[in-house]
């Protein structure tokens, strides 16, 4: 963490609102583009609150979407804007009931959920950064009274090509799954990635970019995306 995050984060927490009247379930991503591996989670999530009762969560998540940080800055993995992200998500039909809210990073996320009555109990995000969310989480998010709330993990069962980190072998096995894709084949949801989604994109491959981004049945909103995505990584 650079000296000006620090200060940043510092700042954020000092102004953190008080705890939250409602505990809700919180996905935190950058959904750049929106994919039904996204949407798959907030399913999992939805069926987390449903099998957890006890946790007293609202039955909706809040998903919030990460975007005008530096890395933003970078179109050909950041093509659309966080406004873009949210109408797509809410045009979907994939997405009903859920509170979208945006952020810059992780710390403004959770005390965003804070600041409209909402206690983040429950986070599903990135294997790379979930146990980081939490120990934010466990460190600055108290009771008013100073004392510890139980933050959960909810567990995401991800391919291990979704997340692979090495760019070679993940555009090969991308090129490959989507090959597969145009002779017919279906993508598997835990597989599917935002990296994915633009590859596609990159490839020309419209209808298999509309299934990845779970725009099959919706052609019109389908081509908006591509064509946004597409003129952002052309420039």
């Amino acid at each position: 963490m650079d000296i000006n995050t620090e200060l940043d984060f510092n700042a954020l927490f000092e102004n953190l609102a008080p705890m939250g009247v409602k505990k809700v379930a919180v996905v935190i991503g950058r959904f750049n583009p929106p994919t039904i591996g996204h949407y798959a989670v907030i399913n999992e999530v939805k069926k987390f609150i449903r099998k957890h009762p006890k946790l007293g969560l609202e039955i909706n998540p809040v998903v919030v979407v990460i975007g005008g940080s530096k890395s933003d800055a970078d179109k050909k993995r950041n093509p659309l804007t966080v406004d873009e992200r949210i109408l797509f998500i809410r045009s979907s039909g994939q997405a009903d009931g859920v509170n979208i809210l945006s952020a810059k990073n992780a710390f403004e996320a959770f005390s965003m959920v804070r600041s409209i009555g909402l206690e983040p109990v429950a986070i599903a995000a990135g294997t790379d950064r979930i146990d980081d969310y939490i120990r934010i989480l466990d460190k600055h998010f108290t009771s008013d009274d100073g004392k510890a709330i139980k933050h959960h993990k909810i567990h995401l069962e991800r391919d291990e090509s979704a997340i692979e980190k090495d760019e070679d072998y993940k555009k090969a096995s991308m090129d490959k799954t989507l090959q597969a894709a145009k002779e017919g084949n279906d993508i598997e949801t835990d597989i599917v990635s935002g990296s994915l989604a633009r590859r596609a994109v990159e490839l020309g491959y419209e209808p298999e970019f509309a299934q990845i981004v779970g725009l099959s049945h919706n052609h019109v909103l389908a081509k908006k995306m591509f064509d946004k995505i597409k003129s952002a990584i052309s420039e």
